[in-house]
């Protein structure tokens, strides 16, 4: 999954949070709650409907 900012800022902020929880300044459920505001959502995958073949398969 390629992660995606929101900015520029989102970007340099969760680069110095990285950097504080490497060190325990920042907790495990901080940096978590920090990285849900700071990526863009990925859009949910669509679902093509079925295609109808024209024949029975169990006939």
């Amino acid at each position: 999954m390629v992660e995606q900012y929101r900015d520029e800022i989102a970007m340099v902020c969760h680069d110095m949070m990285k950097d504080m929880y490497k060190i325990g300044a920042v907790s495990e459920d901080e940096m978590r709650e920090f990285e849900e505001n700071c990526f863009v959502e990925e859009p949910a995958m669509r679902r093509r409907p079925a295609r109808k073949s024209g024949r029975e398969v169990f006939g």
